[in-house]
């Protein structure tokens, strides 16, 4: 085996190898047949008698069995020069080659003739979306029919678009359809810009249908955010020049409350007795906070802080007028909503947040 570069020689012998070779000591003495012995065994399990031929016929045609189901091919190589020089061509060996080869003849009945070949299912399974659907039968008694109205199709349509000098020609025989190199190119090329524009079609018909479906739900949540700015802009009254906080509106596309997620009425009871809550009566209000906050700085009470527009406006002329710009001191919050406790020259005033603003430099 290792003396031997004949592959076709150690193919015979591979049962002989494979037992050789299966054990890493092998004793001496051990001996095989010079022919090769076959694969097939006898019904009754006794050796196989044969000879030297016809193990040989055995193997050489399982061999061949294994070639035709392997589908294999050949490159053949042609030598730059008999010199076996690198980087040099040598144009009289290179010719001649092509002679001997017949690369020529080869090339001229791939061009002419037909040299492809395929079983007419096998066709029609690969380009019948070439023909027209309605006019195809589908059926085993009229494949050949298929076949013909495919490659007529194909033909018609490559006349119309373009001259070729290229061959188109095929032929139906018995049980294959033979092809000519031009016209298996054609076919292929036919058939991928069919399956690219199907393929376009049914992307753009999804994504079509996806947006139209979406449309809905988008347009309601534009209603929602638009009905949400209108009533907020709605919402907000002048005082004094100034304009109100706002009321917080609900979350736009938030649905209604699921009937079923509600609470049972007896959790909810033990609930309230167990916090010592009444359900007749609300919750108390919870107190003022005694600190504001300006950013994300917690900010204690007293506060200096500056008149941004008198305060009150439709004074006549009787009391204290807290005038713009003017400084004044935040003792408190006040009971009133939305109102900051003023200390200004001994009198005390009840002031709405949005008239006061904090001073730049405030020490904390």
């Amino acid at each position: 085996k290792h003396n031997c570069n004949f592959g076709f020689a150690t193919h015979l012998f591979g049962s002989e190898l494979k037992a050789l070779y299966s054990v890493e000591n092998v004793p001496r003495g051990v001996s095989f047949r010079i022919s090769p012995t076959s694969h097939t065994d006898l019904l009754n399990g006794d050796e196989p008698v044969s000879t030297l031929t016809q193990d040989f016929h055995t193997r050489l045609d399982n061999l061949l069995r294994t070639l035709v189901h392997a589908r294999p091919h050949f490159v053949r190589c042609i030598r730059s020069n008999s010199q076996e020089t690198p980087n040099r061509y040598d144009r009289g060996t290179v010719v001649r080659q092509i002679r001997s080869l017949q690369v020529l003849e080869t090339v001229n009945l791939m061009a002419g003739g037909y040299p492809h070949r395929m079983r007419f299912k096998a066709f029609n399974a690969r380009y019948r979306l070439l023909a027209p659907f309605a006019r195809l039968h589908r059926t085993d008694e009229k494949v050949t029919d298929d076949c013909h109205l495919i490659l007529q199709y194909v033909v018609d349509l490559i006349s119309k678009q373009h001259n070729t000098l290229v061959s188109t020609s095929w032929a139906l025989g018995k049980r294959h359809i033979f092809l000519s190199e031009g016209i298996r190119q054609h076919l292929e090329k036919l058939r991928t810009n069919t399956r690219q524009k199907a393929a376009t079609l049914i992307q753009s018909t999804w994504r079509g249908w996806h947006c139209r479906y979406r449309w809905a739900a988008l347009r309601r949540e534009k209603e929602h955010k638009t009905n949400a700015t209108s009533n907020t802009l709605t919402n907000r009254t002048p005082i004094g020049g100034a304009i109100a906080r706002p009321r917080p509106q609900p979350i736009a596309g938030t649905p209604p409350p699921d009937p079923n997620e509600k609470c049972d009425a007896k959790i909810i009871q033990q609930t309230c007795n167990l916090f010592g809550l009444d359900l007749e009566r609300p919750p108390p209000v919870p107190p003022s906070r005694s600190y504001t906050v300006s950013g994300n700085t917690k900010l204690g009470y007293p506060q200096t802080r500056v008149m941004k527009m008198s305060y009150p406006e439709d004074c006549n002329g009787d009391g204290q007028v807290l005038m713009k710009g003017e400084t004044v001191l935040v003792v408190g919050a006040s009971h009133r909503r939305g109102h900051l406790i003023v200390e200004h020259k001994h009198c005390t005033f009840h002031v709405p947040f949005q008239f006061l603003e904090l001073k730049q430099s405030v020490n904390i």
